[in-house]
C-alpha cells in the first residue's frame, strides 16, 4: 500500500488472466501443440474437433501458420509441422551452452552413482574437460575445467574417438601417438580400433587404470539434432569404489544419461551409432 497525505492509495498487482488472451493467437498455438504430438499429419476435423474450433477459424489459422511455413499442408490436405521449427529449434540451441542442458543431467548422475561426472569434448585432438562435478566422496580427482588429455588416456577421450570417423582419429594417433602412461594403457593402433568397435557395441567406453593406476571412468556420447557427436560424458572412480561386476549397471546409466542429453539437443535417436 502506497500512502500520500489526506489519502491511501493500494496498488493491487493483478496476475495474467485468460481474459486477456487473444483467441485467434491461443488457437493456433494449441493447434501446433497438437500437431507436435501426433506421429501423423491431421485433417481439418481432426484439429477442429481436438482444438474446439469452428471450421471457418481453423481455415483462417492454418492457412496464416502456413504462410510463415510454421506447418505444411500434404498432398491430401492434412497439415503437419513445418521446417520453420527446425530452423527456431537450430537457433536456439547454437545460442546455448550444451552445458546449461546437461548440468541437471549430470547431478542426476552423480547423485545416481555416487561418482564424480565428467564432460568433454574434442579440441585439436585431445579431450578438452568443460564441465566437473565433484561427488560427495572424500576422495577428490585432480582433472580440472580446461585440462586436456590424450584420447585414448581418459573415458571420455575413448568415447569421442569411438565415435568420430575413424580417418579423423587414426590422423590424431598418427600426430600424437599413444603413449604409455600405465601398465594397462592402450599403445597400438590396431588394438585401439578393437576397443572402439567393442565401444561402439555396448554404447559406453570403459576406461580402467589406462590413465592413472587405481582410477576407473565409464563414458558416453553426446550427439545434438544434426546427429553429430559434440562432447562426451563420464563418471570417474576410484578401482575400490568400482567393482568389475558393478561396470555394466553403471555403463547402462552413464549412457542412458548421455541419450537424456543428447535428446535434448534434438537427437532424435534411443541408441548411438554402432558403425
Amino acid at each position: 500500500m502506497k500512502e500520500t497525505k489526506g489519502e491511501s492509495i493500494t496498488l493491487i498487482e493483478e496476475k495474467p488472466s485468460k481474459k486477456y488472451n487473444v483467441p485467434a493467437l491461443d488457437k493456433a498455438l494449441s493447434i501446433i501443440e497438437i500437431l507436435a504430438e501426433q506421429r501423423n499429419p491431421l485433417g481439418v476435423s481432426d484439429i477442429c474437433k481436438l482444438v474446439d474450433i469452428p471450421k471457418t477459424s481453423a481455415f483462417f489459422i492454418l492457412n496464416t501458420l502456413e504462410g510463415h511455413d510454421y506447418i505444411n499442408k500434404t498432398e491430401d490436405g492434412k497439415y503437419k509441422l513445418g521446417t520453420k521449427f527446425l530452423t527456431i529449434s537450430s537457433s536456439i540451441l547454437n545460442k546455448m551452452d550444451i552445458r546449461e542442458f546437461a548440468k541437471p543431467f549430470m547431478q542426476s548422475l552423480m547423485e545416481r552413482t555416487g561418482f564424480t561426472v565428467h564432460m568433454a569434448t574434442l579440441d585439436h585432438g585431445e579431450a578438452l574437460f568443460i564441465d566437473k562435478l565433484e561427488s560427495q566422496s572424500f576422495v577428490k580427482f585432480s582433472t580440472y575445467i580446461g585440462q586436456r588429455q590424450l584420447l585414448h588416456l581418459s573415458g571420455v577421450g575413448k568415447a569421442i574417438a569411438a565415435y568420430s570417423p575413424l580417418a579423423v582419429i587414426e590422423e590424431i594417433i598418427k600426430e600424437k601417438g599413444l603413449p604409455q602412461k600405465t601398465e594397462n594403457t592402450i599403445t597400438s593402433w590396431s588394438e585401439f580400433k578393437t576397443a572402439m568397435e567393442s565401444i561402439r557395441k555396448q554404447g559406453y567406453a570403459i576406461e580402467d587404470e589406462e590413465g592413472e593406476i587405481g582410477v576407473r571412468c565409464i563414458a558416453a556420447p553426446i550427439y545434438n539434432d544434426q546427429n553429430i557427436l559434440v562432447a562426451a560424458i563420464s563418471i570417474t572412480a576410484l578401482r575400490t569404489e568400482l567393482s568389475i561386476q558393478d561396470i555394466s549397471v553403471v555403463g547402462n546409466h552413464v549412457k542412458e544419461t548421455a541419450i537424456q542429453i543428447s535428446k535434448c539437443l534434438g537427437y532424435t535417436k534411443d541408441e548411438f551409432p554402432i558403425n
